[in-house]
Parts: C-alpha cells; sequence; structure tokens
C-alpha cells in the first residue's frame, strides 16, 4: 500500500533537513508530478532547493544568481502564486529568496505584499504566525539604512495587526 501525501512529504522533508536534499527532492518531485498545484510540496521544493544551494554555496549572493537550483526554487514559489496568488507563506518565502541575493527592494516589495494580503485575509487560521514571521524578516532589513523609512512602516504595519488581530 502506497503511503500518504503528507506521510510522503514529512519523510521527503526529514531527508531534507537531514541534508539528504537529492532523495528529498525526488521525492517531492514524484508527489508534484502526481499533483502540479500541490502547493505543500511546491513550497517544500523550493524551500530545500535554496537550503541546498545555501549550504553548498554559503550564502554568497554572487554565486546563488548563477545557480540552477536556487533558480528552480524561485519558480516554485511563482507557480505557486499562479495557483494561489494570495499565499502570505510563498510572498514571505520569495521575500527571503531576494534578501539573499541582496536585492533588498525586491525583498521588500515582496514583503509589502506579504503584509497587504495578510490584512485582507485576517480571520485565516494561521494570521498570528504569518504576521509574526513577516514580523521577524522585516526586522532582519532595518539594519539596512537605504529602506530603513519604508521597513519601520513595514515593521509598524504587522505590530498593528498583531495587537488589533487584524
Amino acid at each position: 500500500m502506497a503511503s500518504s501525501q503528507p506521510d510522503r512529504r514529512g519523510n521527503a522533508w526529514e531527508l531534507g533537513i537531514q541534508g539528504d536534499y537529492d532523495a528529498a527532492l525526488a521525492v517531492l518531485q514524484e508527489l508534484i508530478g502526481e499533483n502540479p498545484t500541490d502547493i505543500v510540496s511546491l513550497r517544500m521544493k523550493g524551500n530545500l532547493l535554496e537550503l541546498k544551494e545555501l549550504e553548498r554555496l554559503e550564502n554568497s549572493a554572487k554565486k546563488l544568481t548563477s545557480s540552477a537550483d536556487y533558480l528552480a526554487a524561485r519558480q516554485c514559489y511563482e507557480r505557486i502564486l499562479e495557483i494561489d496568488p494570495g499565499n502570505v507563506r510563498t510572498r514571505i518565502d520569495l521575500g527571503d529568496h531576494y534578501q539573499n541575493l541582496g536585492a533588498i527592494d525586491r525583498a521588500l516589495e515582496y514583503y509589502k505584499d506579504a503584509a497587504t494580503c495578510l490584512q485582507d485575509t485576517a480571520n485565516r487560521s494561521t494570521f498570528k504566525e504569518d504576521v509574526q514571521e513577516l514580523l521577524e524578516r522585516a526586522s532582519r532589513l532595518s539594519s539596512n539604512t537605504r529602506h530603513e523609512s519604508e521597513v519601520k512602516r513595514l515593521v509598524a504595519q504587522c505590530q498593528q495587526m498583531l495587537d488589533s488581530g487584524a
């Protein structure tokens, strides 16, 4: 009897966390082949591709820009947004993706888009967790003085959402 999708995803994630990225990605590719709109598997694939490349290239933005796997991770995230344009976590992932590349303008754009999506869908079961995750990411950008005022606005917006619950 074949294992269920959640079991196979869990297995893939465990393999990835243990550093066996190729085996994890093979399981995820099989799941995506079975269901090309499987957002959870697409996001996990993007996350693992990024982790693999970040580890391999020691987080060098210059090396990441020429990495096929890093580009494939971005394509996973972009595919998710085609399927689910309001996906907050994917917008945060894309912000992280661009932040790792040193493209702070693009990272901030995706983080602000995530905040807008959160305000539009405040009744989501993961609202508070998503806002806290976004707040953490935005706070990491605060050391970038060129974007200081925009980052402060985003941090304040996140804090206001947490305080009001919406």
